[in-house]
């Protein structure tokens, strides 16, 4: 049993989908895009697999301790938690409003946290063990840039807790970070500016498909998999920028 935040559109989907693949009931969350999440769960029924979509508001602390007991209450178990939600907007040091940074702590940081030691006390109390995958971001690795502020500190705070929840949670739990690239367009970004920013923004000319992302966060699951931290993303955090590629790449 898996339960991945975010799974009812973009990367959470493919990921939840990959997880189908290998066997894996899915727990698709979602926040407010229920008809997707249905969605998912009709795509994943449709290719021979079990899920189950469930409703929580990353902000609010008591819907992620309610949907982690609504889990434990109806399959008795839980074995990966794949932190995938993310909120990304853009912002700067100069002008980031309060409001702003609290709202991306809360969905990046926050609830990846309270969701790790909810499956934690579960778990624990019923002799079990699991996997905790957070998915971070290229940037944070040695690779920062001004832009997406209050987005990038609270991703850089939780990949900064992936050695400290390893030492924290075992034996019961494993926790490890993946740590993606470029993988789909955000903000205003056409489809042409994607494409640019696709072909020019890693020293091979592409990014990472996100059917990889995903086999990569399977691959996390693995028992030998420890305080692991995984940069999926065809280079791009070797490619040092001073903007995010979102803005620095358009299509000429």
């Amino acid at each position: 049993m898996v339960l991945i935040t975010g799974a009812a559109r973009r990367v959470g989907r493919v990921v939840a989908e990959r997880f189908a693949q290998a066997g894996y009931a899915v727990v698709v969350h979602y926040g407010s895009s229920q008809q997707e999440a249905l969605d998912t769960v009709q795509a994943i029924e449709a290719g021979g697999g079990v899920a189950v979509a469930q409703q929580a508001d990353l902000q609010a602390p008591e819907q992620l301790t309610a949907m982690m007991a609504a889990i434990y209450a109806r399959f008795g178990r839980l074995d990966v938690l794949v932190n995938c939600a993310a909120i990304f907007f853009p912002d700067a040091l100069a002008d980031f409003a309060l409001d702003d940074l609290e709202r991306s702590w809360q969905v990046n940081c926050r609830a990846p946290l309270l969701l790790t030691q909810a499956f934690h006390q579960h778990a624990k109390q019923r002799a079990q063990q699991g996997v905790v995958i957070n998915v971070v971001d290229q940037k944070v690795r040695a690779n920062f840039h001004p832009d997406d502020f209050s987005y990038t500190v609270a991703k850089a705070a939780l990949g900064n807790l992936t050695a400290m929840l390893a030492m924290s949670a075992a034996p019961v739990l494993r926790v490890n970070a993946l740590y993606p690239g470029l993988m789909m367009n955000s903000g205003d970004q056409s489809q042409a500016d994607f494409d640019y920013a696709s072909a020019h923004s890693t020293p091979l000319g592409y990014i990472a498909p996100i059917t990889e992302i995903a086999d990569a966060i399977l691959l996390l699951t693995r028992p030998s998999f420890n305080g692991a931290e995984f940069v999926v993303d065809a280079g791009q955090n070797l490619v040092r920028v001073e903007r995010d590629v979102i803005n620095l790449y358009r299509a000429p």
